[in-house]
């Protein structure tokens, strides 16, 4: 806890150049503690180890730079990562966004519909995404990296934006009041001091479209397109741990609990999170515990198919516990960090500190991942086996 940052240090510059965004670690990690009941969990270790059992407790606090985007940063072949968004209301007051990222199981659908829902007041079901099909979306560097809301999500929640300052004109002139006089209230305009008056998302669409006049100098339709290039990237944390029981007997590790707080700024759908976070989980406790590409002295991979290369199933996982802190990006225009790859990088060390801390009697201060059960016996042994 001393060496955490703390809340007025942000936004920090890092000794090697980046700048992190925001944070509140300490809460973060306080959370964490409680949930999982530290100071219990050590005083039952205590009464294991007196018994000869073998129980650890390790931890991990990361945060990680996400949200490729800057482009005076960042480019792929000479491309400035930026994303495109393209968004159009017809005149049913439904409407249609265009992103470049794919979904590949994440969700996306629903977290971009719910961001252009936030923005104008359209129900999340009344929203078309249409997303990855370069014949129809616009310009953008994809998927990958926690990147998706971090800079799509941006673009959607400006584009969004764009379309409502233009709504709003549109509303000025359908109510005879100047813009200064309006006031935005989640799905529609009214006069400031009488809410009575007042014009829906969905009237100033059937109006954009030609069912009456249009102020002067605005075009018809209810549509608008950005191109955001991040201010910086976001940085996302957290604070996990796990807890282990070792077999002295035949060095078999079993993950008991596993706890992670995340915080990922700005919550837009919290099952999706949660989705997020336990299959990095799982991924982390595979490469902790089990997979690796091993070969034989004639460079044979003996680790080909899910034949021979292990990776977690429902037997070795236990509950997943999860939980959050929210601190927004000050430079994100709905203050989201992104989750995509938090748990990946925070569950492997929280594993191994786990195994490690439970063989402590043994003399153990590190270990190479896959924790084997050879590996973990050879440890117990003193005499680790170097890493592949």
């Amino acid at each position: 806890l001393r060496n955490l940052l703390k809340p007025d240090q942000f936004p920090y510059q890092s000794k090697t150049g980046w700048t992190y965004d925001s944070g509140d670690y300490e809460t973060t990690m306080r959370k964490a503690m409680d949930m999982i009941g530290y100071d219990a969990l050590r005083a039952e270790q205590k009464q294991k180890r007196e018994r000869g059992e073998l129980m650890g407790i390790g931890m991990s606090f990361f945060t990680e730079a996400v949200g490729a985007g800057p482009r005076k940063d960042m480019d792929i072949l000479g491309l400035g990562m930026a994303d495109g968004c393209e968004l159009r209301v017809h005149p049913t007051g439904k409407a249609v966004v265009r992103l470049s990222v794919q979904t590949q199981g994440q969700g996306h659908e629903t977290t971009f519909a719910q961001i252009v829902a936030e923005e104008l007041g359209i129900p999340p079901d009344d929203i078309e995404v249409v997303h990855g099909d370069t014949d129809q979306t616009p310009f953008g560097l994809g998927t990958y990296g926690s990147r998706s809301t971090p800079v799509s999500g941006g673009a959607a929640a400006l584009v969004a934006r764009k379309v409502r300052d233009k709504a709003k004109i549109i509303a000025s002139g359908m109510l005879e009041v100047s813009v200064a006089d309006l006031e935005w209230e989640k799905g529609s305009f009214h006069v400031k001091g009488d809410p009575s008056a007042s014009v829906t998302i969905q009237d100033i669409a059937m109006r954009a479209h030609g069912a009456g006049d249009l102020p002067e100098g605005i075009e018809g339709g209810l549509d608008a397109q950005v191109c955001y290039n991040p201010e910086n990237l976001t940085y996302p944390y957290g604070a996990y741990f796990c807890v282990v029981e070792v077999d002295p007997g035949t060095a078999v590790v079993k993950v008991r609990r596993f706890l992670a707080v995340d915080d990922c700024g700005t919550r837009i759908n919290p099952m999706i999170i949660e989705g997020q976070v336990h299959g990095g989980i799982v991924d982390g406790i595979g490469m902790a515990l089990m997979e690796m590409i091993a070969f034989d002295e004639e460079g044979n991979c003996l680790g080909g198919s899910l034949m021979d290369y292990l990776i977690p199933t429902a037997m070795e996982v236990p509950h997943l516990e999860t939980g959050y802190t929210v601190t927004p990006s000050p430079h994100h225009p709905i203050g989201a960090k992104g989750i995509g790859e938090s748990a990946t990088v925070g569950s492997p060390p929280a594993v191994v500190n786990a195994v490690v801390d439970a063989l402590a009697p043994f003399g153990v201060r590190h270990a190479d991942m896959p924790l084997t059960p050879s590996r973990v016996w050879e440890a117990m042994q003193g005499r680790p086996r170097p890493p592949i």
